[in-house]
């Protein structure tokens, strides 16, 4: 194979960042996320491999089967245009860029699901239904800001941090901390929950706060309420299921005529 010069440049992993987007628009039952994952390569695999048939191979390589966590697949991404680049132009003519994207995509799926799945839809979630309640109409767009400043700024990052470090996932972990950041968001998310249900009984028909209910009582008992969901999850309990729990709590008094 001759070697080819072109070298990627910000542009282009800009233009995977943009296309990583459409990474879900098409799944594939045997493949899952293989079609997405190739459309977000072609402008890079267009540039190193200008030969048409060349072009043809390295694309069906990338049509294997491949499936992570959406967001975080951003990272595995840049680290197949480092793959490819090195590849071309003869650096590591031995890159298995196949392997490479097997290795990562199953721990990194589980990192993600944990991440935003399970910390930071949830406490962007919990912070809007806090700001809902006081009958503030931009609630669910306080959601999307939440959601998405942290989720489209790690998107793009991690194309980039995929191909400047080949896909060290080490390297990734030492920068993020994501185990941590999931820890603080779960933590949050149930504080505001504690919150909420500590003012439950202030509900009124447009579920909005009823000044006249004791201040102290209400912010004791979500306090109250806030150590022990910390001291639930402290002691392994599932996010998931306390949150599940709450919101159960909280129809059965609300069915009960205590809400």
């Amino acid at each position: 194979m001759a070697h080819n010069a072109a070298v990627i440049r910000t542009m282009d992993l800009l233009g995977v960042f943009w296309r990583s987007f459409f990474i879900q628009a098409s799944w594939s039952y045997d493949r899952m996320q293989s079609l997405g994952f190739a459309f977000a390569l072609i402008p890079v695999l267009r540039r190193l491999y200008p030969d048409r048939e060349l072009f043809t191979e390295r694309l069906a390589v990338h049509m294997e089967y491949f499936n992570t966590q959406p967001y975080i697949a951003s990272f595995v991404l840049g680290a197949a245009v480092k793959a490819e680049e090195d590849r071309a132009s003869g650096r590591n003519a031995a890159t298995d860029v196949v392997e490479l994207k097997k290795t990562l995509m199953a721990p990194l799926g589980a990192l993600g699901d944990s991440f935003f799945w399970g910390s930071l839809k949830p406490f962007a979630a919990s912070a809007a239904v806090a700001v809902l309640l006081t009958g503030a109409w931009w609630a669910p767009l306080l959601f999307l800001v939440l959601y998405n400043i942290v989720h489209v700024g790690l998107r793009l990052s991690l194309v980039f941090v995929g191909y400047a470090t080949a896909g060290d996932v080490v390297a990734l972990m030492s920068r993020y901390r994501f185990t941590k950041l999931a820890r603080r968001y779960k933590v949050l998310s149930l504080a505001i929950i504690g919150c909420i249900v500590g003012t439950v009984t202030a509900w009124g028909p447009e579920f909005r706060t009823d000044l006249s209910v004791s201040a102290p009582l209400l912010a004791a008992a979500g306090l109250a309420l806030t150590l022990i969901l910390i001291t639930l999850l402290r002691a392994g309990a599932s996010p998931v299921k306390l949150m599940i729990g709450l919101a159960a709590a909280c129809l059965i008094l609300a069915w009960g005529g205590f809400a």
